[in-house]
């Protein structure tokens, strides 16, 4: 079983700028999608940041066949969540030192949303409003969970995840990479089956798209590029508020096995 991993980032069809970014390192399993906020171009900047730094690290940590843990990580973590915490972190200090350096800057931050991922298990790690889901057996799951003042009132019961989703106060984040000198950084690991589908995305897509929608194009595209290039068109589509970006991991379905396998190849199944 392989992951066949693509993804792309469009400016919507409001915004003068593109702030999100994003990074994908096949070779190391690798997927980082991070959403800028800021005045001037300092959102831009902070994304930019944001998915350098990270990507740098990992190739640093995980490149050429290393696989180097971190030291003085949370040994209650995994190896990879103590990796990706490793990254993130990095990319905290260096946004948050350049909005001190630079009065233009002052103040910027960026969600982030970051992958490793194999043909066994994924890792996730994210600091703000970008999301993960996983797609399996046709049911979608969110795999992260909002760092942000309508899903906090979602967490103690004082809204429904439905209004939470049409909330004017979506945008209010309670944590975003560079806004502070530490940053918490929520990890989680998951296995992958034969036929998963892991979708790594900005805000600009979960604005537009529903979640059952994102399950159709998920489910019915034939390669991970063509899930991308549509759920973009669906965004845009639907206004395309927001900078949009999505990243899709697909996980190759398992072989057909027994007298299913012969039959399906004597009729050219």
């Amino acid at each position: 079983m392989t992951l066949e991993i693509a993804g792309k980032t469009d400016p919507g069809k409001v915004r003068e700028r593109n702030e999100d970014s994003i990074a994908l390192e096949p070779e190391l399993g690798l997927m980082v999608v991070a959403d800028g906020m800021g005045g001037h171009n300092s959102g831009e900047v902070a994304s930019g940041l944001a998915v350098d730094t990270i990507l740098k690290f990992a190739k640093d940590f995980l490149g050429k066949g290393r696989n180097a843990v971190p030291e003085g990580a949370d040994k209650s973590l995994s190896a990879r969540a103590r990796q990706l915490q490793h990254f993130i972190q990095n990319a905290n200090t260096v946004i948050f030192e350049k909005s001190r350096a630079f009065k233009k800057d002052q103040g910027m931050g960026t969600t982030v949303v970051a992958a490793l991922a194999d043909e066994r298990s994924l890792t996730v790690a994210h600091v703000g409003d970008s999301r993960l889901y996983l797609l399996r057996n046709g049911r979608i799951e969110r795999l992260t969970e909002d760092h942000s003042l309508v899903q906090d009132q979602v967490r103690h019961g004082l809204i429904t995840q439905e209004q939470a989703e049409k909330s004017n106060l979506q945008n209010i984040l309670t944590r975003a990479l560079g806004t502070e000198a530490n940053v918490k950084v929520d990890t989680s690991d998951h296995p992958v089956l034969p036929g998963d589908v892991f979708m790594l995305c900005s805000d600009g897509l979960t604005k537009m798209v529903t979640e059952e929608e994102m399950a159709k194009v998920m489910s019915s595209s034939a390669t991970a590029l063509a899930a991308v290039d549509t759920l973009i068109r669906m965004a845009n589509a639907a206004g395309g508020v927001d900078n949009v970006t999505v990243a899709v991991a697909k996980a190759a379905s398992a072989p057909k096995s027994g007298w299913r396998s012969v039959v399906s190849k004597f009729f050219g199944g």
